[in-house]
């Protein structure tokens, strides 16, 4: 991962910092994959520095991030994630540092390593037992709970034949670090958009009439009360959402 030096960074720079970081990790990382064409990977950056002109290492970032907004709204729309992160808040000492360190990365690290490592970062929960998950079909419907992340569908995914994240998942975040975790795992599955990623609030799921308590699931899945999920009951669960299948590890 790149290097953040957070002692350093003002409090009000320290989300902003973290969410940019883990996001020019993850388009390195699409770029080394051929998904995308080579900005950050590119020798000595030679398309930026030929026009860049008066422009800072930030607004590159920013420019990276946009473009890749276009298909994939969460993460790289920082509104969208969290009103408050705001890449104007990002230093660009920060943002050099990382252009000149890319080249070090480990960019074809496995996928589940790689998932990992950036759930430490955004400080998302990684303890669970994700061989307790059951076998997905393709055809079946799976809401993962507020709190993870998407790192049970990915696990999901990774390990079982022919799901597709954006057709059988839809995965729901609470926070910033959720979302943006969720969004990197869409990332790094090559899906086409991340769409089937939404902000929810766990108290929000009391309401009946939220659009997540209306849609039908095969699974719903998340993360264990004893764990720090935020649901304490499978039963009021099962109650919420009664055609599915209740799973927390």
């Amino acid at each position: 991962m790149l290097e953040l030096p957070i002692k350093k960074v003002p409090k009000r720079e320290r989300d902003v910092t973290i969410y940019a970081a883990s996001l020019v990790h993850a388009l390195a990382r699409d770029e080394a994959a051929g998904r995308r064409t080579a900005r950050l990977t590119e020798k000595d950056h030679a398309t930026w520095n030929r026009f860049r002109g008066r422009l800072q290492s930030r607004d590159f970032v920013e420019l990276l991030f946009e473009d890749a907004a276009v298909l994939h709204r969460v993460p790289f729309q920082p509104e969208r994630v969290e009103p408050d992160l705001s890449l104007s808040r990002l230093g660009d000492e920060s943002a050099s540092a990382w252009l000149s360190a890319i080249a070090d990365l480990n960019l074809s690290a496995p996928s589940p390593e790689y998932i990992l490592a950036q759930a430490k970062l955004l400080g998302v929960p990684t303890r669970m037992a994700r061989s307790d998950l059951h076998v997905i079909k393709p055809h079946h419907k799976v809401l993962e709970l507020p709190g993870t992340g998407g790192q049970l569908a990915h696990h999901l995914v990774t390990t079982q034949d022919d799901l597709k994240l954006q057709d059988s998942f839809t995965i729901a975040g609470a926070s910033w670090q959720e979302l943006t975790l969720a969004g990197i795992v869409s990332l790094d599955l090559g899906t086409p958009h991340s769409d089937f990623v939404v902000r929810v609030e766990a108290d929000e799921l009391k309401d009946p009439e939220h659009a997540i308590r209306k849609a039908r699931f095969d699974f719903v899945i998340g993360l264990a009360p004893e764990k720090g999920g935020a649901f304490q009951a499978e039963e009021q669960l099962s109650i919420w959402f009664s055609d599915a299948k209740i799973v927390l590890v």
